[in-house]
């Protein structure tokens, strides 16, 4: 994907980040949440038919259903919930910063909580996925293999569900 070099909106992310006086370690994971969370937003953008390169046009976009919907997408495809909870964190603050820099009228995390530390409510994809699973466990596939197919099954699956409630709410 191509990062656009003048994506203003992540320069003021980070110069947001240095003025909290955070450790070069927090600033790098701010950073790379931001980087997760642009790279999804954008093609999440782009399947709803607007043609965008960078994380500054994907702001009007920006909107607490769409920070749910970012923390399903996390939760369907197995993050870990200190990840997802991690990951949330720096989009409260992108948030902060984009209220603060009037760069946003409303606060887009609103509402967005963490997930519980007692483990993440996963929905079941069905049994097929499962019997995937299985199927290449006993080819001896490795470990890293198998969870990394069965993952991009799963968000498959979530952005094909998406795509159709995007579709259903389109027509109705």
């Amino acid at each position: 994907m191509l990062q656009n070099s003048e994506d203003f909106i992540r320069q003021k992310f980070a110069d947001y980040l240095s003025s909290l006086g955070i450790s070069p370690k927090s600033h790098k994971n701010y950073r790379s949440d931001l980087s997760h969370f642009s790279a999804w937003l954008i093609l999440r953008v782009r399947s709803i038919g607007s043609y965008i390169e960078s994380l500054t046009e994907a702001v009007p976009f920006l909107s607490p259903n769409l920070a749910k919907e970012y923390r399903s997408y996390m939760e369907q495809n197995k993050i870990p919930v200190k990840t997802v909870n991690r990951r949330l964190s720096t989009l409260r603050h992108f948030a902060r910063c984009l209220v603060a820099s009037q760069t946003l009228d409303l606060d887009f995390m609103e509402g967005v909580e963490n997930l519980s530390m007692g483990g993440n409510k996963r929905t079941s994809v069905g049994p097929i996925v499962e019997d995937y699973r299985s199927y290449l466990e006993a080819e001896k596939v490795s470990k890293n293999t198998v969870k990394n197919y069965v993952s991009d099954i799963r968000q498959f699956l979530a952005w094909v569900e998406s795509a159709n409630k995007q579709q259903s709410s389109i027509n109705n």
